[in-house]
């Protein structure tokens, strides 16, 4: 799983490689649950986070990782974290 990100750094991903990857990371974290491991395990041992708590404000990463680990996938709320990353992007 998480295929699409695995070669690739975070801020190389379109608009819609960036979507997807995090529906990826919705379906790897279920996946981790249904083998057995909780949420601190499945937090302490990945790296997942990280690039994205490089993008992301203090005020936003708290959001994206609740819409991660919950599965959110309200277009409102995927959206808004596409355009902060769109907008980290173009600083760069």
């Amino acid at each position: 799983m998480l295929s699409l990100h695995k070669n690739k750094p975070l801020v190389s991903l379109t608009r819609e490689e960036m979507k997807q990857y995090i529906y990826e990371l919705q379906e790897f974290i279920v996946s981790e649950q249904e083998s057995g491991r909780d949420i601190d395990t499945i937090l302490d041992e990945t790296d997942i986070f990280d690039e994205f708590e490089e993008v992301l404000s203090d005020r936003e990463f708290p959001v994206f990782v609740i819409t991660i680990l919950n599965g959110f996938k309200s277009d409102t709320i995927v959206e808004k974290l596409l355009d902060i990353i769109d907008e980290y992007k173009s600083k760069k």
